[in-house]
Parts: structure tokens; C-alpha cells; sequence
């Protein structure tokens, strides 16, 4: 499924939109918590690295808020693709942090969807 691409607006002469970088990040579900790392370009290309890696897309919504969209495959024990992930975040910035919260749909490698999974995000700026 492709995902829209966007661009926020700025010219080369002024700093980054306020997620723009590298975020390491808490991901809360109902019955795990994980580590991961969030890539957010100033062009509007979003990136998770996890256990396995994810891309798509983020853009501004408001002064200090964002949103982003990313795909991430899911691959059994032997390399073998079984699905993928649709991670929908809302998200607020508030200087070297966000937080986020949204729904994540979980589909099987026929691109049935098995479930949802409510998720929140506390992220700190990285480097």
C-alpha cells in the first residue's frame, strides 16, 4: 500500500521542522514494551528501526504537532515474509521530546487484517 508523501514547507536557509532527526523511543502496547528508533527527514520520510525496519511518511499538523504513518514487514524464523504492520501515530513535539498514540493494524502476508493493537510512543532526540 503506498503511502502519501509529504513535503513540509521550508526554503535550505531555516532549521528543520521540529521532528526532523533521530529519536530514540519507548513503544507501549497492552502487553509489551519495546525499544526502537525513529528517523524523521526534514522532506517528510519517516523510518523505524526495530527488530526489523519500517518506512513511510510524517507531516506537520500544527505548530508543535506531526503525524506519521509507517509500514514495517514482520518476518518468521526463516527470513520469510508473514505480514506487515500499518503504524498510525498522532503525535506532539515538545522540544528534545514527542509523544504519540494511535492504532496499529497488523496484517497477515495475504493482507488480511488479523488485529489492532493500541499504541503509545515516548521518544527522546538522539545525537
Amino acid at each position: 500500500m503506498p503511502l502519501p508523501r509529504s513535503r513540509p514547507d521550508r526554503d535550505d536557509h531555516t532549521s528543520p521542522p521540529a521532528p526532523a532527526g533521530a529519536w530514540r523511543a519507548l513503544v507501549r502496547r497492552p502487553r509489551e514494551t519495546s525499544a526502537g528508533t525513529f528517523v524523521f527527514t526534514p522532506r517528510g520520510s519517516a523510518l523505524l528501526l526495530s527488530g526489523t525496519a519500517g518506512c513511510g511518511s510524517w507531516r506537520l499538523t500544527g505548530a508543535s504537532a506531526f503525524c506519521y504513518r509507517i509500514t514495517e514487514p514482520l518476518f518468521d524464523a526463516d527470513g520469510r515474509c508473514t505480514g506487515w504492520v500499518d503504524i498510525d501515530q498522532t503525535a506532539v513535539c515538545r522540544g528534545a521530546a514527542f509523544t504519540s498514540c494511535g492504532v496499529s493494524r497488523v496484517h497477515d502476508a495475504h493482507g488480511v487484517l488479523r488485529y489492532r493493537v493500541p499504541v503509545a510512543v515516548s521518544a527522546r532526540r538522539w545525537g
